[in-house]
């Protein structure tokens, strides 16, 4: 089959998943930070109180491996159902906070369990299953949908909260949500609501401790997890504090709803070139030269420079390679590993990348607290990103001709495993 002849012949599929990744759980990296600057100022919360929010991070590391593992054994259907019910919920829940940081800590949390069963773990084995030649393109497009609904719902939800409040934004956002996350369930394919292609074989399942000491003594996820780590410990900067951040460098709300829209642009920019990139060139290569990019954009946030232009400028260099993130993850799991692991592979990976997020928003909240100003985090994460994409080239230029947990190779099966690491 061509390229754009496995586009065209999965091309359900391929909205489906975009459909479903773009109003879960991603998207709330985008509509959080838009909630931020408004809740500080009815509630009083210190932005040092508010960058703690970021440790809700920590719940997905409990929930990620378990929808790893459902969506391997379960669907992709069922699974994401959990989440098109839960997110609206948890939104609808904050639009009722009586101001208790706690209990906004709470929903936060709820949010990321539930919003986890919508997650790129689940929807992007739609892809790994079906595409093979275009798979770069696929992945693309589905993790590209957040960045457009974001960079769209951005202004949106801004006027609808600056003429409404913020309570209303947060159940026009679960209306949308819930609406937007039945119709992607719906539309994938009876036959591959488990996100097997039609023609898959079924094999025996290996019990869930054998599937993850594969993976764990792995040398290649090792890389990709640590490498994924570093890049990542900057997400509370593009989640929930990207708009503190920006209002620190004097921008008005307009401004700032701008710039978040101009990040979100980014990641479309960024996830195409990678996209397409991923499907042409080496992968470690593509990996270090996008994630290398917004090592710069944070040295120059944290920079005195804080003209328009200037800030306009990094903030399209973060979402570039935030963009880039999201294809690098499934596309780099997908050529390594097999279909049978291949969420569960990656939701380890993604644990690595919460991880990296709660630490990252522990780091802001005591350099908040230390010198009010996000100056000295930008600095760090400057470091911390650029060392990170220098890792991904000790990957292997070419993927495996068997790759590690494939058909036959079963947790017992180490010499195969052995052989899929050396190809």
């Amino acid at each position: 089959m061509t390229y754009l002849g496995e586009l065209r012949s999965n091309a359900r599929t391929l909205f489906a998943a975009s459909l479903g990744t773009g109003a879960g759980l991603m998207l709330m990296s985008y509509t959080t930070t838009i909630f931020g600057p408004y809740l500080v100022k009815e509630f009083a919360w210190s932005r040092a109180q508010f960058a703690l929010i970021g440790l809700s991070m920590l719940t997905t590391l409990i929930a990620l491996p378990f929808v790893g593992r459902f969506a391997d054994r379960f669907g992709v259907r069922r699974v994401a159902l959990v989440g098109a019910f839960g997110i609206p919920a948890c939104l609808v829940a904050y639009s009722l906070m009586n101001g208790v940081f706690l209990v906004y800590f709470a929903i936060s949390c709820s949010i990321l369990m539930l919003g986890s069963f919508t997650s790129p773990v689940v929807y992007t084995r739609l892809i790994a299953a079906n595409f093979t030649r275009a798979r770069g393109l696929a992945l693309t497009i589905v993790t590209i949908a957040p960045a457009i609904l974001g960079a769209a719902a951005a202004p949106l939800l801004t006027t609808a909260i600056d003429a409404w409040g913020w309570r209303v934004g947060y159940r026009l956002l679960a209306a949308g949500v819930f609406a937007c996350s039945l119709l992607a369930i719906a539309l994938i394919p009876a036959e591959q609501g488990a996100g097997m292609t039609p023609t898959s074989v079924h094999v025996q399942t290996p019990a869930p401790r054998g599937d993850y000491r594969l993976i764990l003594s792995s040398s290649t996820f090792w890389v990709i997890f640590a490498a994924m780590f570093l890049c990542t410990l900057q997400t509370p900067l593009h989640s929930s504090q990207m708009g503190m951040m920006l209002h620190d460098n004097h921008l008005g709300s307009g401004s700032v709803a701008a710039m978040i829209s101009v990040y979100g642009l980014g990641t479309v920019v960024g996830r195409i070139a990678c996209g397409l990139a991923l499907d042409r060139f080496p992968a470690p290569y593509v990996a270090a030269v996008s994630m290398i990019v917004p090592s710069i954009g944070y040295a120059l946030l944290a920079s005195p420079l804080d003209q328009t232009v200037v800030i306009g400028m990094s903030m399209a260099m973060i979402g570039i390679a935030v963009g880039a993130e999201g294809d690098l993850q499934s596309f780099l799991v997908a050529r390594h590993f097999g279909l049978r692991i291949f969420s569960s592979t990656l939701s380890c990976v993604y644990v690595g990348v919460f991880a990296a997020s709660a630490l990252g928003a522990l780091a802001l909240s005591i350099s908040l607290r230390l010198s009010n100003t996000f100056a000295p985090f930008l600095g760090l994460m400057a470091v911390a990103v650029f060392a990170g994409s220098l890792l991904f080239l000790l990957l292997p230029n070419k993927g495996p001709a068997l790759r590690i947990g494939d058909e036959g190779d079963l947790p017992d099966g180490l010499p195969a495993k052995l052989a899929a690491e050396a190809g």
